[in-house]
């Protein structure tokens, strides 16, 4: 099975409101529980995917960048950490996640310390352990992709094929700094 989120932009907790909660009963106050955040996905795509052992997650894109304080104070690591806990395999690059430019984009996927901020704890960031995948995404000095195009799982005899692709207009959607020096090729 494969399972899929998108959009998440760090979002680590609940959204504010009667977006977050949700309706398990006719009371609206009184049949309702706290619903939204890493934690309620994370356990969610657990309970799914405890249902087949040929399971793959998947994101497609835009799982950082606009995205709350509680994240981005900390350069997005702890939306890739809670999303490489909650068992994603791999993302294709969103356009959002170019916002602070390809090689913070890089580093989140590698690991290591914030070049300006350094590391925040005695332990550098360990980078995702997730696949971001760029099959259109060129980096103009060497033709190659930023990522790698695809990621191929085996489930038993059968060979799954993932593609990641981002929009073409990416550069037309997000700050001209952060994507200096790539090509978006048609999806």
């Amino acid at each position: 099975q494969v399972l899929g989120i998108n959009d998440f932009h760090g979002n680590l907790l609940p959204p504010s409101g009667s977006g977050g909660r949700i309706q398990t009963g006719p009371d609206r106050e009184k049949d309702a529980v706290e619903a939204g955040g890493v934690e309620y996905l994370a356990t969610h795509l657990a309970r799914l995917a405890a249902t087949s052992p040929n399971t793959v997650i998947v994101a497609a894109g835009d799982l950082v960048g606009a995205s709350p304080l509680i994240s981005a104070l900390f350069h997005d690591e702890p939306a890739i950490e809670a999303l490489s806990l909650a068992g994603l395999d791999a993302a294709a690059v969103g356009n959002h996640e170019f916002d602070e430019g390809w090689a913070e984009l890089l580093r989140l996927q590698r690991g290591g310390c914030h070049p300006k901020d350094g590391c925040r704890t005695a332990v550098p960031f360990a980078g995702a352990d997730f696949q971001y995948l760029g099959a259109n995404v060129i980096v103009e000095a060497t033709g190659e992709t930023l990522f790698p195009p695809t990621l191929v799982r085996r489930f038993g005899g059968v060979r799954v094929g993932f593609i990641g692709l981002t929009l073409e207009g990416t550069p037309s959607v997000t700050v001209a700094s952060g994507v200096k020096g790539l090509r978006f090729g048609d999806e």
